[in-house]
């Protein structure tokens, strides 16, 4: 699995727009079962010398005078024993002392949440880095244990934007206490309402699909005053870190998440890995019961609506920009996130080296 995500997500390379004498590196983070970190890397084109590893509890402080680690960087991975801390372990990797790259594990384990990730790490246009540890997308909180509101107290969250409507709301109350809480219900049909047609079969994969991607340009078009509620929200630096939530973290998390991403100029194919990132994350048969007593064709059907569909974001961003004639105008007119908006919340979540 890890070297599938190494070679196949696109959003962690750095210098990708530099001058083609400077490198792109790749870096990817995984806690393993034994409690220690592996760590992996690629750079293009190949480089020669030394990578140094840094280790803090904080993701933008770190003492470089004291490496935890030192490899050849044709290596390509090293194992390292994170410090005992009640919070979370980031790791700063500097090649040949010029290039650096911040990184951690993206997915944090959960035991009845799912979904539960960290939208930091990804690069920009301009080779800007977003924080880590800054702001989460997750399935519903409604399901956290004990364990898993533990997690997220050690998290330090502080504030929770829930996009789930106010009767999804009522019948399964968040319970994790965070000190600022937005309900923003966005507006846009729900799943649910069509385990009928599924299981008599009058609805097919296909018009799953269909439906996804007219569900995602109506909520794109029908909720800026709830997209402009939740920027306010994120261009106060007080409210970090942050988690935003739907029911199943793959629809209306996905399409805020996009959001948050192109406004700090993430390229779209960063955008679509981080969306269809849900697919590893979510496992429809946990959450239907009986699934695998359905016929093979109701499966396949249920199967695609738990599952984010690269289709789906696609023609609803295309949709956004045929009808605004650009992700940037869309922002300026319908969720009046001016260009001084975006600079500040770039200063608040990009790492400013």
């Amino acid at each position: 699995m890890l070297k599938k995500v190494l070679f196949s997500l696109s959003y962690l390379i750095l210098f990708a727009n530099c001058a083609k004498d400077n490198p792109h590196i790749n870096v990817v983070c995984e806690l393993v079962p034994n409690g220690t970190y592996l760590i992996k890397w690629e750079t293009f084109p190949p480089l020669e010398g030394t990578v140094r590893i840094y280790e803090s509890n904080r993701t933008d402080s770190f003492n470089l005078n004291s490496p935890i680690a030192e490899q050849s960087i044709d290596a390509g991975f090293q194992r390292v024993l994170a410090m005992p801390t009640s919070s979370r372990n980031y790791f700063k990797l500097v090649f040949n002392k010029k290039h650096s790259i911040v990184t951690t594990e993206r997915t944090i384990p959960m035991q009845d949440v799912f979904n539960f990730r960290d939208l930091g790490g990804y690069f920009n246009k301009d080779n800007k880095q977003i924080q880590w540890g800054k702001i989460y997308r997750s399935g519903s909180l409604a399901m956290a244990d004990k364990p898993d509101i533990g997690v997220l107290t050690r998290l330090g969250i502080e504030t929770i934007i829930d996009f789930r409507t106010e009767r999804e709301s009522y019948l399964f109350p968040n319970k994790f206490k965070a000190p600022h809480v937005y309900n923003l219900p966005l507006r846009g049909n729900r799943h649910d309402i069509f385990f009928g047609e599924i299981l008599s079969q009058k609805m097919k994969r296909e018009d799953i699909l269909a439906y996804d991607q007219d569900v995602f340009s109506f909520v794109l078009e029908n909720n800026a005053d709830y997209f402009i509620k939740m920027f306010d929200v994120l261009l106060e630096e007080k409210n970090y870190p942050i988690v935003i939530y739907c029911s199943l973290g793959k629809d209306r998390t996905a399409i805020a998440s996009a959001l948050i991403l192109a406004a700090l100029d993430i390229e779209f194919d960063v955008i679509l890995d981080d969306y269809l990132l849900s697919n590893d994350l979510i496992n429809y048969r946990s959450l239907v019961r009986n699934a695998d007593m359905y016929p093979y064709e109701v499966q396949e059907t249920i199967t695609a609506l738990f599952r984010a569909h690269r289709e789906t974001i696609k023609y609803s961003f295309d949709l956004l920009k045929a009808n605004y004639g650009s992700i940037d105008n869309y922002f300026e007119k319908e969720l009046k996130l001016t260009s001084r908006k975006r600079e500040k919340l770039r200063d608040i979540l990009l790492y400013s080296n």
